[in-house]
């Protein structure tokens, strides 16, 4: 693959989970939960944008890939073995928060294999969206941490 099929794969993909976050929003009944899902489909909207950046202008491209390559993500690796419920009407906060880390978890995994397997500006632009992908992973699962401590 090109790194411009790579990247037209991977704003499909944040179209996908737009549309999910959306979706679910519309399903649950919750407002505080509709409001979480909304604001993950907003984040999905934003990383759908900065593809297209990325995509219309390689300098941009270059620029997101060397700052991502700069910074240090750590898998805090809190969601990992929660149990993931399937999104539905009576899902909770907390429910959101592991159905997302789940799938950030698995996006980081996928960009980070196909790294593995890619060399030169292809590889480094599928492990700076791996990354990013974790960094997207600590923020739902940051979210969790505050709502299961304020719980105890």
């Amino acid at each position: 693959m090109s790194v411009t099929e790579v990247l037209r794969e991977a704003i499909q993909g944040e179209i996908e989970a737009q549309q999910l976050y959306t979706e679910a929003a519309d399903m649950v009944q919750a407002e505080h939960v509709k409001q979480a899902l909304r604001e993950l489909a907003q984040q999905e909207l934003g990383h759908r944008v900065a593809l297209e950046k990325m995509l219309a202008n390689p300098g941009q491209m270059r620029y997101s890939v060397r700052k991502l390559q700069e910074e240090t993500v750590e898998d805090f690796k809190i969601g990992d073995h929660l149990v993931v419920q399937p999104l539905g009407p009576n899902s909770t906060f907390q429910d959101i928060c592991i159905f997302a880390s789940r799938k950030e978890q698995q996006s980081h995994e996928l960009y980070r294999d196909m790294a593995a397997q890619n060399e030169g500006e292809l590889r480094e632009v599928l492990e700076a969206m791996a990354k990013d992908e974790l960094r997207h992973k600590n923020l739902v699962e940051g979210w969790y941490e505050e709502v299961v401590y304020q719980e105890f």
